[in-house]
């Protein structure tokens, strides 16, 4: 008969620290895969399905209706930010502009008197 093979702690195979690295090196980068396959999976939408027969009859009609239907005031609101030049924003520059001049001219005074710089 042939003789039995006991494997022990001492016998047993060893897996180097190397192999153990790269395994577990594999591992983060398939799970980070698989996440990424998930979130990409809820990134993207599919295209509506088209509807067929008399419910795209409708559709069409009422979106060749669309412009009569809408007959809206066009008015012109009050924004500051629009692009043109406002007395509010003239003088919100030369107020800011002229603030902040005085705190650097005073913030020099002082420290060249009291000779920091």
């Amino acid at each position: 008969t042939p003789p039995k093979v006991f494997l022990t702690p001492a016998s047993a195979p060893c897996i180097s620290e190397a192999a153990m690295a790269a395994r577990l090196n594999l591992l983060s980068v398939a799970l980070l895969a698989v996440c990424a396959v998930c979130l990409l999976n809820t990134a993207f939408v599919s295209a509506p399905a088209q509807p067929r027969g008399a419910a795209a009859t409708v559709a069409a009609l009422a979106a060749a209706g669309a412009p009569f239907a809408a007959f809206a005031n066009d008015e012109l609101l009050e924004y500051n930010m629009a692009g043109e030049f406002t007395t509010f924003m003239t003088g919100g520059y030369f107020a800011v502009t002229l603030g902040y001049t005085a705190i650097s001219f005073v913030s020099y005074l002082l420290l060249t008197k009291l000779k920091i710089i």
